[in-house]
């Protein structure tokens, strides 16, 4: 079994009241503590992804109408259709 050691009186402490509060043992309050800590990191990286996708969404359909414009071929006319070479 892997064991932490807290040196840091304030965080027993913390836990330690957190532990007598909730009636839960200091290991789990510090397990719950975490898991939450974790999930709130997921929820703000899904978060921060949703808002990056919804800006690409947004250049996307801002550039779409410009790009209809534009040839299929862009660059079929720099080159001869014959030999491949530049005009």
């Amino acid at each position: 079994m892997a064991t932490l050691n807290i040196k840091s009186q304030r965080v027993y402490d913390l836990a330690k009241a957190l532990s007598q509060r909730t009636g839960q043992t200091m290991t789990s309050v510090i397990e719950v503590a975490l898991e939450r800590q974790l999930a709130a990191l997921e929820r703000d990286r899904g978060d921060l992804r949703a808002r990056k996708m919804a800006e690409l969404d947004a250049l996307v359909a801002r550039t779409a109408p410009r790009l209809a414009d534009l040839p299929a071929d862009a660059f079929a006319d720099l080159y001869d259709e014959q030999t491949g070479l530049p005009r």
